[in-house]
């Protein structure tokens, strides 16, 4: 006999009753293995946290192949699965946890994250009801709610159910911050006043100053915004006066996601406003964060008919805005061309931000008067802030200069501030 073979036959006696006393040993524990599936729950766990989800999967499928009722481990595998997009599969698990414990907090908190993360709002609204009649004061579920319900623009129900959340904790940070948001969740209107202010110096001419006064009163409805709007005007050339005052509606009708209207009329009955305003414009987003529109103004003066044809083309990008667009006029003397750049920063929310403009060609960026056309070509560059100095609060202010050929090589300067002061009206939740 080779001296391998026989130290192996040698090992195999010594090792097989070891081997036999083990697997008795074993099988003499108890059957439950509790403190085992607990360690490999907390590993599950710990690897979660890692971002090692395929590992946590793993360790979880074999626990429940030995203990198929572990409910904390079973929900755990559902969110690994929620965490990879696997969301009818992390359903199954979820429900089938709360087929068999429907009081099961965990449970019903995942498949309210599964149900609100995919858009299915009263699926989730549902579940925290369910939920609640377990639970009535439990937290997660009230604010969970509290979020779906300012989803689904709910405020009053919202309210209520954030007003439960405080009263249970008031010190409940979240639920402060929502009842918050809340507060200033539905605006019923907005009133702006708003002066405005041009001067303007011809070479070799005098100094006219224009004064133009707003006040608006603008709402929300459901077929989109409505704005009324009363303008005064006051136009000083050396020592002669004209006053006057016109009257604006604007519409902004929303027809879709993405798609929406302007519609302005306007009518005066004194001389330095046109008699009848007309505008509209079609607005429409396009893919990439662009937005597209195309429109046309018409000003009836008394002694001139007015067509302006415009457009724009906008482009998001970040926390900025870019905006290009052109202006055809047709009057009297023929046709002309303008264009203007704007771009703007925002600063935490579309009520707060910087803008840059610069714009060339006879057309201004705001028509009021008729003088506003007649001029031959201009250079302009302006600064616009816009600032929220409460919820209810804004204010604005721009500031321009423009270079202006009034007649053939004849030129003038011209400044123009404006301010805008605009307080938001909204709906009180009890």
């Amino acid at each position: 006999m080779k001296p391998s073979r026989l130290w192996t036959q040698i090992f195999l006696i010594f090792l097989l009753p070891v081997l036999s006393l083990s697997i008795y040993a074993i099988n003499q524990q108890p059957q439950g293995k509790s403190f085992d599936s607990d360690e490999l729950f907390a590993r599950a766990r710990t690897l979660a946290r890692e971002g090692k989800r395929q590992e946590a999967r793993d360790i979880c499928t074999a626990i429940l192949e030995q203990k198929p009722s572990y409910h904390g481990v079973r929900v755990l595998l559902g969110r690994l699965y929620l965490w990879d997009k696997d969301y009818d599969q992390a359903r199954r698990e979820f429900l089938r946890v709360l087929e068999e414990k429907p009081d099961f907090q965990g449970a019903r908190n995942a498949i309210i994250d599964a149900e609100y993360w995919t858009d299915h709002y009263q699926s989730a609204l549902k579940h925290c009801n369910k939920g609640l009649v377990f639970s009535p004061d439990y937290e997660d579920f009230l604010l969970k709610k509290t979020r779906i319900l300012i989803k689904i623009e709910d405020y009053k129900q919202a309210s209520n159910t954030v007003h439960r959340l405080i009263n249970i904790n008031p010190a409940h940070e979240d639920g402060l911050r929502l009842l918050e948001r809340i507060k200033y969740s539905t605006e019923l209107f907005r009133i702006s006043q708003r002066y405005r202010f041009d001067g303007l110096k011809r070479d070799g001419g005098d100094f006219r100053s224009w004064h133009l006064a707003a006040l608006e009163l603008s709402t929300i409805t459901s077929m989109g915004t409505l704005i009324g709007r009363l303008n005064y005007g006051s136009r000083t050339f050396g020592s002669e006066a004209k006053n006057g005052t016109q009257f604006e509606v604007d519409v902004y009708p929303k027809f879709k996601e993405g798609l929406y209207a302007y519609l302005n009329a306007g009518y005066s009955s004194d001389s330095i406003f046109p008699k009848y305003r007309f505008g509209s414009e079609l607005y429409m987003s396009l893919p990439s964060s662009f937005e597209f529109s195309a429109g046309i103004r018409y000003l009836d003066f008394s002694s001139s008919n007015v067509f302006i044809y415009t457009g724009s083309v906008g482009k998001y990008y970040k926390n900025y805005w870019f905006s290009l667009r052109p202006f055809i006029t047709s009057k009297s003397t023929g046709l002309s061309i303008s264009s203007l750049l704007l771009v703007r920063k925002y600063i935490r929310s579309r009520d707060n931000y910087l803008g840059f403009l610069f714009g060339f060609g006879s057309s201004p960026v705001e028509i009021f008067y008729l003088e506003d056309i007649e001029r031959l070509n201009s250079f302009k560059l302006g600064l616009e802030v816009m600032r929220e100095l409460s919820r209810s609060i804004v204010i604005k202010c721009f500031v321009r200069f423009e270079r202006e050929e009034h007649i053939h090589n004849k030129f003038g300067n011209r400044f123009t501030i404006s301010l805008r002061l605009e307080e938001r009206i909204f709906r009180k939740y009890k």
